[in-house]
């Protein structure tokens, strides 16, 4: 199959969007496809890695300009990346959230004239089997939809998270964007060929809100670990005079550590910290982390390390004692962050201060990893936390499932139902 894959997060752009759609493209390709990916040129963003790009095996990508936030961002600031870089840090949350409920849809919107139009000459010159939109932002779907029609080729809608089903975060501020919002979804799981979700949870609440008989025509690809990641590490040391609880990526939303950073306060006044005990952050964070950690009144246990390349934060996950997952009690069912599948691929056992009934939380226990508790509760956080540190020397007795959630091996049954579309709309490879 020739297949245009459409996604605004692609490497060199880092971060579990651009990753997932790397190891998608990678496998895909190599299952026998021609790929051809539509992305955004250059933005301000959290963090980069340039070395995804030497595992990526699409045919050619194609860079497009923006006129979203970020993309003038980065326009304005020139050559200057240190400033452009602290107003996005220091700029509050509630003031980005403000800025992006302005926008219709989603504010990457402004994207849509010159991604309508690089998809236009792309059809024209060649001839695809399939469009494929991983989203978000959702808003790259209403040109991919457009594009559908126009030329006569399916395309394949990748929700990688709840758009106006999400409960716990209001971005789309206005009642009148939230019902365009909410009729602009509807129309594109309809008019879709395949509806692809990273969990279950957000495939079954789309089926229940959009229509049962969408669940007909959903597959739910994982975002899963990648063997191959994990093949190619040199071996890892690891200090047993100290212990590190060590945590990956962003934290946004209604995400916090001030609930930890309370428990493990209280923790350290009872001495029932394990010696030499450190917490790590891998990542950028923003205004409200830093105050939070500042304020803690445990800073200096507190290390943050800049955002490491792919294949150096699993090393790292790797050295750690323990592993950091944090999702707010009232997220949707579907919430399942793509961190948890290399935590647990690691074997490492996992603090998850998550909700207990949630995806994560079952696949958690699934895996024999026990250690969950809300994010909000300090007490809770402290028992569970303790437990933690009492088993450290105990032989871990996980058995996370890693057969089911390799990249590869979802990928390859991902290209069966593509095939099968394309089989079913009679195009051209046939």
């Amino acid at each position: 199959m020739k297949i245009l894959f459409i996604s605004y997060f692609y490497p060199p752009l880092a971060g579990p969007a651009s990753l997932r759609n790397l190891k998608t493209v990678k496998y895909l390709s190599k299952a026998g496809n021609t790929i051809d990916v539509l992305t955004v040129g250059n933005i301000v963003y959290n963090y980069y890695d340039n070395g995804l790009l030497v595992e990526s095996r699409q045919n050619q990508i194609i860079h497009i300009p923006s006129f979203d936030p970020m993309s003038i961002l980065e326009k304005l600031s020139g050559k200057n990346k240190t400033v452009s870089d602290q107003i996005y840090h220091n700029t509050p949350e509630q003031i980005k959230l403000f800025i992006r409920q302005l926008y219709p849809l989603d504010d990457k919107v402004l994207w849509l004239p010159n991604l309508y139009k690089a998809g236009k000459k792309a059809l024209k010159d060649e001839k695809y089997d399939l469009l494929y939109v991983s989203c978000g932002p959702f808003s790259s779907a209403v040109a991919v939809r457009t594009l559908s029609k126009h030329f006569k080729v399916p395309y394949i809608l990748e929700m990688r998270d709840y758009w106006t089903l999400l409960s716990d975060y209001n971005l789309q501020g206005t009642y009148i964007n939230r019902l365009f919002s909410h009729y602009t979804e509807k129309k594109l799981l309809q008019d879709a060929s395949l509806i692809v979700t990273v969990s279950k949870g957000i495939a079954e609440d789309i089926s229940k809100h959009f229509g049962s008989f969408l669940a007909d025509k959903t597959f739910i690809l994982y975002n899963g670990h990648d063997e191959e990641d994990f093949l190619s590490l040199p071996a890892v040391s690891q200090d047993k005079s100290k212990y590190t609880l060590s945590y990956f990526g962003a934290l946004y939303a209604k995400r916090s550590l001030k609930w930890l950073l309370k428990a493990l306060k209280d923790l350290q006044k009872e001495n029932k910290l394990p010696p030499n005990f450190s917490l790590h952050l891998y990542g950028n964070y923003h205004l409200e982390t830093l105050q939070e950690i500042k304020q803690s009144g445990i800073e200096k246990m507190v290390k943050i390390i800049p955002q490491l390349s792919h294949q150096e934060a699993i090393s790292a996950m790797l050295s750690s004692d323990a592993l950091l997952l944090l999702i707010n009690s009232d997220s949707p069912k579907g919430t399942l962050t793509s961190k948890v599948f290399e935590y647990l691929r690691t074997g490492k056992p996992i603090l998850a201060l998550v909700p207990q009934n949630g995806e994560a939380g079952k696949l958690l226990q699934e895996s024999g990893q026990n250690y969950i508790c809300p994010m909000e509760s300090v007490s809770a956080i402290k028992i569970c936390a303790e437990k933690l540190f009492a088993d450290r020397e105990k032989e871990p007795k996980f058995h996370y499932p890693e057969d089911k959630y390799e990249r590869r091996k979802q990928v390859e049954e991902l290209n069966k139902k593509l095939l099968s579309v394309a089989k079913r709309e009679g195009k051209s490879f046939f």
